[in-house]
C-alpha cells in the first residue's frame, strides 16, 4: 500500500516525524519527503507498482509548487508523473486535477495555499484537522490523532450517527476536530483563514439518462466493466478474488478469468459447519473459472486474540462485523497472491435488495405522511441501533441527541435533491455517497492495507457509477429481480444457479457468538464499573442486550452488541489510551 501525509503551514519537524511513525505500517520506514516554509509532506509505499495510467507516484516541486500523489488514474491515455500534474495545474488550475478519475489522493501546495483532493468514488481516504495555524492531513486518521498536539475527544454527534448507521457518514469522525474529506471533493486551505473550504467537483447524480436498447446497455456494461478490471490488473502477477458466491464477486471473477493469462486464486470462508454458508455457490464459480480455491473457517478463537489489532487498523470504529472476514481472508491470501480484487460496489451502484422497503414505501405508503417520514423509514430499515438510542444512552449523554441535526440532516438533502429525479437513483446516490464512501471503501482499504494489499474494487469505479445513473432503473431493479444488467451481461460466463439465486449476503453469526464464544469476553468489556465510569451508556440496557432479554421482536442482539463492543474497545484505546 501507499499513502501521503503532512501539513500545510509552518514547519514542525518533530510533528512530521511523529506522523510518519504512526503511519509506518502503511507507508514503510523509508519515505520521500519535502519540507518547506509552507508545506511538509511525505509519500511512502510498502510495495512498488507501475500502474497503467500513472507512471510514477510520489512527490515533486517546481516553480514554488509542491505536489504529492498516491494511487492510480483510470480515465487518461497519458501516464501522469507528479511533475506533469504540476504542469497541468499551472496551465488550467485546480480544475485540471479534478478531471482525473481513479483511486487516488493529491495534496498540492502553492505559497500559502493548499489543496487536498479525494477521488470521485472515494476509493482512497484522507483525513484532516486544523490545529495551531496548520492543516494536518493523512491517509489514515491515526496519522493525525496520534500526534501529541492533538486532543483526542469524543464527538457526540458522530457516536449518535455510528449507532444509527454502524458507521459515521459525511465529514465527521468519532473524534472532535478530525474530519474525513468526502469523495469527489477538494479542500482549499489558505493560511490565516479558518475554516478551510470544501468544494464538490464530481456530481455524478447529474448524469443524464440515455436512450439505448437493452442490448446496447448490456454491451456498454460489458465494455466499461472490462476496462475497469483491466486498469487494475497487473500482468504476470498472482491475482486473487474474495469470492463469496454472490453476484458481485462472481462477475469480477468471471471477467478476470477472461482477461488474465494465469490461473486465478479465489478465496472463500465460512464460520463453521453449523452456520449458514454459500460455499456451494462460490465453488460453482471457481469450477467454471478453473481457479485455485481454498476455503477457510473463521471462528472467535481464530480472531479474538487479534481483535484489538484489527480495530487499531480500522481507526474509526465500523460496526459491520463483515470487517472480520475482510481482514482474515487478506491475511490468508497474503501468502498466496500479489493482488486481491473484491466485488464491492454492486449493491450501491446496481440496485441491491435493501432498496425494496424504501421503494415500497414510496409507491404504496399512506397518502398523509408526517415530516421526515422518509428519513425515519430509512433509519429503521437500516436495522442498526437507531431504535435503541432512547434506552441505551444515559440521561446526561442523551442531552446531545438531536435527530434533526445529527440524522435527518444527513439524509434529507438526498430525498429533496433535484437530481437524480428517479427515487431508486436517489437511494443509490445516498448509498454510494454515505455507505460506500464512509463504510465499504474505507473498511476494505484498511483491512487489505493492513496485510499489504491495494484495494481493487472495479465495480466502484467512477465509470461504473456514471453508467448506472445513465441507464434506466429497470435494468437495476425490476419485478423483484436485482442487478438485472449484471445478470444479463454475464449469463454466458456464470453458472445459472448464480444468476437465479436470491441474495442472502454473508451472515457473520454474531448473534450466536455472543451467546457462546464471545459471552465471557463481552461481559468483561462491559463491566458495570467500566460502563458507569464512562457515562455514555446505560448499563442496565447493555445488560439486557447481553442477556438477550429486551422483550422486543427481532431485536438483532448480535449486531447491536458487536457495534457496542467495537466502539468500546476503540474508545478505551484511543480516548483513554489503554494499551
Amino acid at each position: 500500500m501507499d499513502g501521503i501525509f503532512g501539513f500545510f503551514g509552518n514547519p514542525a519537524p518533530t510533528v512530521f516525524r511523529q506522523m510518519h511513525n504512526n503511519l509506518s505500517h502503511r507507508v514503510g520506514h523509508k519515505i520521500q519527503e519535502i519540507q518547506t516554509d509552507n508545506v511538509s509532506v511525505g509519500y511512502g509505499c510498502s510495495r512498488t507498482v507501475h500502474w497503467q495510467h500513472t507512471a510514477e507516484t510520489g512527490l515533486a516541486t517546481q516553480n514554488n509548487i509542491t505536489l504529492a500523489v498516491c494511487g492510480f488514474f483510470t480515465n487518461t491515455a497519458q501516464q501522469y508523473t507528479p511533475e506533469q500534474l504540476i504542469t497541468a495545474y499551472q496551465n488550467q488550475g485546480i480544475g485540471a486535477l479534478c478531471q482525473l478519475q481513479g483511486s487516488f489522493l493529491i495534496a498540492l501546495s502553492q505559497g500559502e495555499e493548499g489543496y487536498l483532493i479525494r477521488d470521485g468514488a472515494g476509493q482512497r481516504t484522507v483525513y484532516y484537522s486544523q490545529q495551531d495555524g496548520r492543516l494536518f492531513f493523512a491517509v489514515e486518521p491515526k496519522g493525525i490523532h496520534q500526534i501529541s498536539a492533538f486532543q483526542r475527544r469524543l464527538n457526540p454527534d458522530a457516536l449518535i450517527q455510528y449507532l444509527s448507521f454502524s458507521f459515521v457518514p459525511g465529514i465527521n469522525t468519532m473524534l472532535a476536530d478530525l474530519y474525513e474529506l468526502p469523495p469527489g471533493h477538494y479542500l482549499h486551505w489558505q493560511n490565516g483563514l479558518s475554516p478551510s473550504r470544501l468544494h464538490r467537483y464530481y456530481p455524478f447524480e447529474s448524469v443524464n439518462k440515455q436512450a439505448r436498447s437493452e442490448t446496447e446497455w448490456i454491451e456498454r456494461f460489458q465494455e466499461t466493466f472490462s476496462n475497469c478490471v483491466a486498469d487494475r490488473r497487473v500482468s504476470q502477477q498472482e491475482i486473487g478474488v474474495f469470492l463469496s458466491g454472490g453476484m458481485d464477486s462472481s462477475v469480477v471473477t468471471a471477467e478476470l478469468f477472461r482477461q488474465h493469462d494465469r490461473q486465478l486464486h479465489t478465496f472463500s470462508l465460512h464460520f463453521g459447519q453449523t452456520y449458514h454458508n454459500e460455499l456451494k455457490f462460490a465453488a460453482a464459480v471457481a469450477e467454471r473459472c478453473n481457479t485455485k480455491h481454498p476455503v477457510f473457517e473463521i471462528t472467535p478463537k481464530h480472531f479474538l486474540r487479534r481483535l484489538r489489532e484489527i480495530l487499531w487498523h480500522l481507526d474509526d470504529p465500523i460496526g459491520d462485523p463483515i470487517t472480520l472476514p475482510n481482514y482474515e481472508l487478506a491475511s490468508y491470501a497474503r501468502e498466496e497472491v500479489d493482488w486481491i480484487f473484491n466485488g464491492e460496489g454492486g449493491d450501491p451502484c446496481f440496485g441491491g435488495p435493501k432498496n425494496y422497503a424504501m421503494m415500497l414505501l414510496h409507491w404504496y405508503g399512506e397518502s398523509k405522511r408526517p415530516p421526515f417520514y422518509q428519513e425515519e423509514a430509512y433509519l429503521n430499515a437500516f436495522k442498526r441501533a437507531y431504535s435503541e438510542l432512547d434506552q441505551l444512552l444515559t440521561p446526561d449523554f442523551a442531552k446531545h441527541f438531536n435527530r434533526e441535526k445529527q440524522l435527518y440532516a444527513v439524509l434529507t438533502p438526498f430525498f429533496k435533491s433535484e437530481k437524480p429525479t428517479g427515487y431508486l437513483d436517489k437511494l443509490m446516490a445516498m448509498n454510494i455517497r454515505l455507505k460506500g464512501a464512509h463504510l465499504i471503501l474505507p473498511k476494505v482499504d484498511r483491512m487489505l492495507g493492513a496485510n499489504g494489499f491495494y484495494s481493487l474494487s472495479p465495480l466502484f469505479d467512477e465509470r461504473m457509477i456514471e453508467l448506472s445513473f445513465a441507464m434506466p432503473s429497470t435494468l437495476k431493479l425490476a419485478g423483484g429481480d436485482e442487478k438485472v444488467i449484471m445478470k444479463q451481461a454475464f449469463k454466458k460466463q456464470l453458472p445459472s444457479r448464480i444468476l437465479t439465486r436470491s441474495k442472502v449476503g454473508m451472515r457473520v453469526p454474531v448473534n450466536f457468538w455472543f451467546q457462546n464464544e464471545l459471552k465471557q469476553y463481552t461481559r468483561h468489556i462491559f463491566s458495570r464499573n467500566a460502563i458507569t465510569r464512562a457515562g455514555i451508556f446505560n448499563y442496565e440496557r447493555i445488560k439486557q442486550l447481553m442477556e438477550y432479554n429486551t422483550g422486543e421482536n427481532h431485536p438483532r442482539y448480535g449486531l447491536k452488541l458487536w457495534m457496542l463492543l467495537t466502539f468500546e474497545m476503540w474508545r478505551r484505546r484511543i480516548i483513554e489510551n489503554e494499551e
